[in-house]
């Protein structure tokens, strides 16, 4: 007989060591293989499961997260070039194609927006 499947909420704290190390790691390269060891799976079936679990990738909810912050340190006055580097994005350019596709305003345009 099979045991039952672990309740959503089990799934869910399986996964909160990985979203906490996805944002103590921002600025770092984080693999694949990283994240499947936090969550004590093999790289394929932690894939598959954190898929399932959130309906996005581990590279797109760390981009994500790395906007999120990019964000804020573009609100406290932090320069676009300093943001890239903080949040682990490759350079400048990075940051402005990333930050415009996901939220129509470059980051210049955005601290401008914050000024006003």
């Amino acid at each position: 007989a099979r045991s039952p499947r672990p309740a959503i909420e089990d799934k869910a704290m399986r996964f909160a060591p990985v979203i906490d190390y996805l944002r103590s790691g921002l600025a770092q390269r984080l693999t694949l293989d990283d994240l499947a060891a936090v969550a004590q799976l093999s790289p394929f079936h932690f894939l598959r499961r954190f898929h399932a679990q959130f309906g996005v990738t581990p590279q797109q909810m760390l981009m994500a997260l790395r906007l999120g912050k990019a964000k804020q340190l573009l609100a406290v006055g932090e320069s676009p070039a300093q943001v890239a580097a903080a949040t682990g994005l490759a350079d400048q350019a990075h940051l402005t194609r990333a930050f415009a596709r996901r939220y129509a305003v470059t980051p210049g345009r955005y601290q401008r927006q914050l000024r006003r």
